[in-house]
């Protein structure tokens, strides 16, 4: 492209030029390259997409051509009290959105230490890596949404860019490794008390956990799951999520972290919904001091249906009504009438294949306490199932993690799970704010 002698002059001295004229520059340009767009609009838009991208990562790199990019002098102070004297400039061919750069940027050494540095490097997060934190960014938001191999096709759909499925799994996992780190450096908080901020301050706080199984190399593995979510003031509901490989005991501090953020200390209201399971009930229920707690509806509805389809057998009319008898108490939250029936026709039954399953209902329910007062939950308008933590965990976990054929490593696993988290809570722009590719 080039400025005529005829082109009227701006404030600044130089040519004025609009978007039109720009654009019949930029069909001289590409005509004096032996490029004609096609009629084709599909095939036009991929062809004038690449140029300009082959444009814009010139205009790029004249820029950065001009800048002493990390130059702080000719020394600059060294980390052992000495001085890192300035040495050259050395060239990084860099991927980024645009296309592939060469930056020149100041290396510094002490000659004392032997300490060597790059601070531009250091300043805007490059580190080791051949790939600029924009192109770094796009390849992991695609790396946590779909399988490597398919995410490195689909970014060069959308972007034009070529980057290896490899490629794209190493960023993803590096970003994901500080993602985790920052998860654990914040679950280790419980340990003194020192509660994170609220992030939102609402008015009922729910607290759901659950857990679905991964296929790791060593087998399947339960990633324990938690949503707390909650009605805004113009009657929005929004969730936020934490998913951990951990034990109960560890994974309730990541809860407790999470519910911290979402107004746990600031909220009227706390209610934990589970599936049953004992170490929620052991482990959670503690950190959320004076929550309500709910044994998820249809979770307790599916132990009797299961009771009751062993004793009478798969889709039977006896079974229906068997369970439909208990449904009814339990849906009023008659639970003491409930197990004084199955007490009693446990005591009836001689048959110890059918005996069992009454004492394994019997068991179930009877340690659920106040849990399945779900007349009480009702009249106060509480949800009494964990839909919300059950669908996270196919949204959050299993629509990236449980594909077909898929076996994860522990490392791989946890670090895609908590940079999808961060991406869900809103965290995703300060984790890149931290120069994950310098850490």
């Amino acid at each position: 492209m080039v400025w005529t002698k005829d082109r009227p002059l701006n404030d600044t001295g130089r040519p004025d030029m609009d978007g039109t004229t720009l654009a019949q520059e930029v069909l001289a340009y590409l005509a004096g390259e032996g490029i004609e767009l096609s009629e084709d609009l599909e095939e036009a838009e991929t062809v004038l997409r690449d140029q300009l991208l082959a444009i814009g990562a010139q205009v790029l790199q004249k820029r950065l051509e001009t800048q002493k990019l990390g130059y702080e002098g000719s020394s600059r102070r060294c980390s052992c009290g000495g001085r890192q004297r300035f040495v050259e400039y050395r060239p990084k061919t860099i991927g980024t959105l645009l296309g592939d750069v060469t930056i020149h940027r100041a290396y510094y050494r002490c000659g004392g230490c032997k300490r060597s540095a790059l601070p531009y490097d250091e300043r805007v997060g490059l580190g080791e890596e051949q790939e600029s934190p924009g192109l770094a960014k796009a390849c992991t938001l695609m790396g946590i949404q779909e399988p490597f191999a398919p995410a490195s096709q689909l970014l060069y759909e959308l972007t034009g860019r070529r980057v290896s499925a490899r490629t794209i799994e190493r960023l993803t996992q590096k970003v994901g490794t500080l993602a985790e780190e920052e998860e654990s450096a914040g679950a280790e908080r419980i340990k003194t008390g020192d509660a994170p901020p609220a992030e939102v301050r609402p008015d009922r706080l729910y607290v759901a956990v659950d857990g679905t199984m991964v296929h790791e190399i060593d087998g399947y593995h339960e990633a324990k799951t938690a949503t707390c979510y909650w009605e805004t003031a113009e009657g929005k509901r929004e969730a936020r999520y934490t998913v951990r490989f951990a034990s109960a005991a560890t994974f309730a501090a990541y809860v407790w972290v999470l519910a911290c953020r979402c107004g746990l200390k600031e909220a009227r209201q706390i209610v934990l919904l589970g599936d049953g399971a004992k170490w929620i009930w052991d482990h959670v229920a503690p950190l959320l001091e004076g929550a309500i707690c709910i044994v998820d509806w249809y979770h307790a509805l599916e132990h009797v249906w299961d009771c009751g389809k062993r004793l009478y057998g798969e889709g039977t009319a006896e079974t229906k009504a068997w369970v439909k008898t208990f449904e009814d108490l339990l849906w009023d939250g008659n639970v003491r009438e409930i197990l004084r029936r199955l007490e009693t026709q446990r005591r009836e039954t001689r048959s110890p294949r059918k005996r069992q399953p009454l004492e394994e209902l019997i068991t179930y329910l009877g340690h659920q306490d106040d849990r399945l007062a779900y007349d009480k939950f009702r009249a106060m308008e509480l949800d009494i199932g964990s839909g919300r933590v059950e669908a996270a965990c196919k949204s959050v976990v299993g629509i990236r993690m449980k594909r077909s054929g898929m076996r994860w490593s522990r490392r791989g696993s946890q670090t895609v799970l908590s940079l999808r988290v961060a991406r869900l809570n809103g965290q995703w722009q300060a984790l890149w704010a931290k120069l994950p590719l310098a850490a």
